[in-house]
């Protein structure tokens, strides 16, 4: 769900993300990434996770590792404790740069060992965006992002 709240900077347009993960759980070190196009987000700030078995952060674009899908911004979740609650929501603060509503975004969820195991787009007031198909050089960024997160996987246990 898209929230527009009170813009706190004169010409930034700041909304929340409230996010609902269902029909799945996690084990520990499983995560999972929603991405922002640095053409319609900017400034992510406040993440927030549904309890203590969650590890939230954001990556701001640009960053040090301009490649797909490092070439965005980045919600980051990751499963601290196995089967962690998911009662509750996962939020980000964000600077729209669009027109209109916010709408739906990719995401990924990694399995273990970073391995992805989905791939979607959000859903936005319940309507499903159907799933695009990837193309090689998408692929590779996912897989790139897949060695990044491992490596990160490993300092975070």
């Amino acid at each position: 769900m898209a929230t527009n709240l009170a813009d706190t900077s004169p010409g930034q347009d700041l909304w929340r993300y409230d996010y609902t993960v269902s029909g799945r759980t996690f084990l520990h070190s499983e995560f999972f990434d929603i991405y922002f196009s640095p053409t319609i987000y900017a400034t992510l700030t406040s993440p927030i996770g549904p309890g203590a078995g969650w590890d939230v952060t954001n990556l701001q674009q640009p960053n040090p590792v301009n490649l797909p899908p490092f070439n965005r911004g980045m919600f980051d979740a990751f499963a601290l404790t196995d089967n962690p609650s998911l009662s509750g929501q996962f939020s980000v603060n964000f600077v729209y740069l669009g027109a209109g509503v916010p709408g739906s975004q990719p995401f990924v969820i990694f399995g273990a060992g970073a391995n992805i195991v989905e791939t979607g787009f959000t859903s936005v007031a319940g309507t499903t965006v159907p799933e695009p198909s990837l193309s090689v050089p998408f692929f590779l960024g996912w897989i790139a992002s897949a060695v990044y997160f491992r490596r990160k996987s490993a300092v975070r246990t």
